[in-house]
């Protein structure tokens, strides 16, 4: 029983994730090496913001929230016998992704956090 528990579990967790591998996102990411900004724009639309890469370039960066699971919240009755409620609370995480643009407006560099 424990078994089918943990495999249903782990089936469930694997369907929320969805998440790409590192590998993955290394290939993608290198696949904007020597494109516009341009064509960056057109594909991913107007970034999170943009900074100077301290060489005369850009910094392009794209910013995402992701929503995670949520701890359910629970009701416990404390020493003094008050009855005490911890709110649910919903786990989210970053991913961000960068890329450096140079002078001439071609992607030369990228950076990544967060899957």
């Amino acid at each position: 029983m424990k078994l089918v528990k943990f495999s249903v579990s782990l089936l469930i967790l694997s369907s929320l994730c969805q998440c790409a591998t590192p590998k993955q996102i290394g290939k993608m990411m290198d696949s904007w090496m020597g494109h516009t900004k341009a064509e960056l724009y057109q594909k991913w639309g107007p970034p999170s913001y943009v900074t100077d890469d301290g060489q005369g370039g850009e910094i392009v960066v794209y910013e995402y929230s992701i929503r995670g699971t949520q701890t359910p919240g629970s009701i416990y009755q404390g020493n003094n016998g008050t009855i005490n409620y911890t709110a649910p609370q919903e786990n989210t995480y970053k991913k961000t992704r960068m890329f450096y643009v140079n002078d001439k407006g071609l992607i030369y560099h990228w950076r990544w956090q967060g899957l």
